[in-house]
């Protein structure tokens, strides 16, 4: 039988820029692909890149030895320097994985921001990828942090 696995997961984090710049790192899809491969042997390519109300990005993760899981992101809403919310089909070679809304708040602190992820993930036939998500998400969010040093 057919089965979904279905996770919130919230990770919170505060970046010493101001929330023009945390924005400006997510809408480049250029520094997109510096901060969000999760590991040193993944690589994040991008097909297609539409940031923006309605707009598509077709990107996908490369780990050496592993099919390529390819994601595409529908943007449903944006709200320059405040929020991001975008839905996201997930593909590992041929097996589609997850499904996921995910939300970005951007709240500033003096001159900093403070940044809220929250996922809502359907994982698919036993693929794990509540785990996935949660492994992917912190290193990229960790990562993001170089953005502003």
């Amino acid at each position: 039988m057919a089965t979904i696995a279905h996770a919130t997961i919230v990770m919170e984090r505060t970046y010493a820029a101001s929330s023009a710049r945390v924005f400006a790192a997510w809408s480049d899809v250029d520094a997109r692909k510096r901060w969000s491969a999760p590991a040193a042997n993944i690589r994040i390519e991008y097909e297609g890149a539409d940031f923006r109300e309605g707009g598509k990005d077709v990107s996908r993760c490369i780990e050496p030895g592993n099919a390529d899981y390819v994601a595409t992101v529908t943007y449903v809403d944006i709200r320059k320097d405040q929020r991001i919310v975008f839905a996201e089909d997930v593909v590992h070679g041929n097996t589609r994985v997850s499904a996921a809304l995910i939300s970005v708040e951007l709240t500033p602190k003096g001159g900093e921001t403070h940044l809220a992820l929250t996922m809502q993930i359907a994982s698919f036939d036993e693929a794990g990828m509540e785990a996935g998500y949660q492994f992917g998400w912190n290193a990229a969010l960790d990562n993001l942090a170089k953005e502003f040093a």
